[in-house]
């Protein structure tokens, strides 16, 4: 999945810069240790159902990245199409935070998302077999 923000370049495919370069930094969600505008992608995997204020971290991403600039994500989400899936994503959701570092089952990721200001969102929801209470995803 893909939300851009900022409002000047379109998304799609970046060509090959020579010289680029990957920098990964320590830090959390909702406080990145990036100057404003400085990111020129952020991807998120499987990061916002752990986080403390998926909000918070959602305008964090905002701040960071420059204008246009792609925020690529793929998080599990609560079911919206299968109903005694969600209803067990929230009867397990203590349980799977108490047990799995502050993941949480029951959240609607997409809807933050879309909610975030970003200038635009594409997305998709999935279901992954096999993956039990993790199954419904958004990417």
């Amino acid at each position: 999945a893909k939300a851009v923000g900022g409002s000047s370049r379109a998304g799609g495919a970046a060509a090959p810069v020579s010289g680029a370069s990957l920098r990964i930094v320590h830090g959390v969600a909702e406080a990145l240790p990036l100057p404003s505008n400085s990111a020129d992608a952020v991807v998120c995997t499987l990061t916002l159902c752990s986080v403390r204020d998926p909000a918070a971290a959602l305008a964090e991403i905002r701040r960071v990245l420059k204008p246009g600039a792609p925020f690529l994500f793929v998080e599990h989400v609560l079911s919206e199409d299968d109903p005694g899936l969600a209803a067990q994503q929230l009867r397990f959701d203590s349980l799977q935070v108490a047990m799995a570092d502050g993941c949480h089952l029951d959240r609607r990721t997409l809807d933050l998302v879309n909610a975030a200001g970003f200038k635009s969102v594409e997305a998709e929801r999935f279901s992954l077999p096999g993956f039990g209470l993790i199954s419904s995803q958004v990417a």
